[in-house]
């Protein structure tokens, strides 16, 4: 991670969701977590690893330390990705690579940034 110019960055993960009474209720966010990375823009080679939904999002590339632990985002499994805070910003983990190859071991995450939420109705 030396090559490029370090960056800080937050991480905020979460607890595990769970179904109560047949509800889906979202993990707790755990405390912030600061790290020092790299942020770059995403190849297009980068964003095919992502879900097509999230192709069109905006998104970025992060490199990380090893030393830390990013979960993915998985629609699927209902699993949250963490959450990489920059320049204010939320950006979900929507792609998550542990290179451990013994030159430069680090985390390669394609972080995108979550659609506005919409605003609740009155009567909704």
């Amino acid at each position: 991670m030396s090559l490029f110019r370090s960056v800080s960055l937050t991480q905020i993960s979460h607890a595990p969701g769970k179904w109560v009474l047949g509800d889906w209720v979202e993990g707790e966010r755990n405390k912030p977590t600061p790290f020092s990375g790299s942020w770059q823009a995403p190849t297009g080679k980068d964003l095919q690893v992502l879900p097509e939904g999230k192709r069109s999002r905006e998104a970025y590339k992060v490199f990380a330390p090893i030393e830390m632990d990013f979960i993915a985002a998985d629609e699927e499994r209902q699993i949250n990705g963490d959450i990489v805070i920059w320049e204010g910003k939320e950006y979900e983990v929507s792609a998550a690579m542990k290179w451990n190859n013994g030159y430069i071991p680090h985390w390669e995450l394609i972080c995108t940034r979550p659609p506005p939420k919409e605003k609740q109705q009155d009567g909704d």
